[in-house]
């Protein structure tokens, strides 16, 4: 029964390269946290519904659902895998199963290769509108880089600090945090927590040193740099501002144009009560 409370990490896939590397993402998130992985795939019998990926044509949904499968198990053989054929709106549908996911994972269809913003794409809406944390990945898949996380004082960059030193604890590696420094003309610039003082007590808690960077300049700028040679990029889904969109202004400017691939915070990831024994804060305080 306790099974029944778990949160799978949830991935949708179009047949698109991104897409594959959104399930290698997923799967590796899905394994070091001891949850299952439910691997989606939405199809639209609407004539006029957007065309979606497919690098080889004639394949079909399940064949599709089984080259998902396949590169899942290429990262993590031993995970739990299923999948789901589900009809619909491919953006909707994935909203739905976001409700009962501990992270959904899509790829990015191809945003960072645009100059200009295309807010309707599939990618843009997901990230935008899920109740849960949202990995959005890049077609080619970095390895080897630090885990990068950008901090404004806000809480929902604390809870992305969180976030990224214990993906950082559980993926064996370094972490870079960057802050902003806002204009000498901004008040916010007064408010702000010490840089140090925030790292120093996750360091503490999660036993992962991290190298702290603050840098004068406009914020989605700077972590759109510090992205590049990045294995993962974390942010915050909304920042200090005040804001029209359902995303924060750096955070829909770094989904656009982040060289890595993307995690929008909006919540930890819990692991199942059982595995707690076998995380990175419970191994180094039992």
């Amino acid at each position: 029964m306790r099974s029944s409370s778990v949160l799978p990490v949830v991935v949708g896939v179009d047949g698109s390269e991104s897409s594959m590397s959104a399930v290698r993402a997923a799967a590796a998130f899905a394994s070091r946290y001891g949850l299952p992985l439910r691997v989606v795939h939405v199809f639209n019998w609407l004539p006029d519904s957007p065309r979606q990926a497919d690098p080889q044509p004639g394949t079909t949904a399940h064949e599709l659902l089984e080259r998902a499968v396949a590169a899942a198990s290429t990262v993590a053989p031993d995970l739990a895998v299923s999948t789901r054929l589900l009809e619909g709106a491919p953006g909707s549908t994935l909203l739905r199963q976001a409700r009962t996911a501990s992270l959904l994972a899509v790829g990015d269809g191809g945003l960072s290769g645009h100059v200009c913003l295309p807010t309707q794409a599939g990618a843009v809406h997901v990230a935008a509108r899920a109740s849960c944390s949202v990995l959005v990945a890049r077609a080619r898949h970095p390895f080897g880089g630090s885990v990068v996380v950008g901090v404004n004082g806000s809480p929902a960059s604390e809870q992305a600090l969180d976030f990224a030193f214990d993906t950082a604890a559980r993926r064996g590696t370094d972490l870079l945090v960057v802050r902003a420094v806002p204009t000498a003309d901004d008040p916010a610039g007064d408010r702000l927590p010490d840089l140090a003082e925030l790292v120093a007590v996750r360091e503490d808690k999660y036993r992962v040193p991290a190298r702290a960077r603050t840098v004068p300049g406009d914020p989605a700028t700077i972590l759109i740099a510090a992205s590049q040679g990045a294995s993962l990029l974390i942010v915050g889904a909304r920042g200090q501002h005040a804001y029209g969109g359902l995303l924060g202004s750096v955070s829909q400017t770094v989904l656009h144009h982040s060289c890595a691939p993307l995690i929008l915070v909006r919540g930890l990831i819990a692991p199942p009560p059982d595995r707690y024994a076998q995380s990175p804060v419970a191994a180094a305080t039992g």
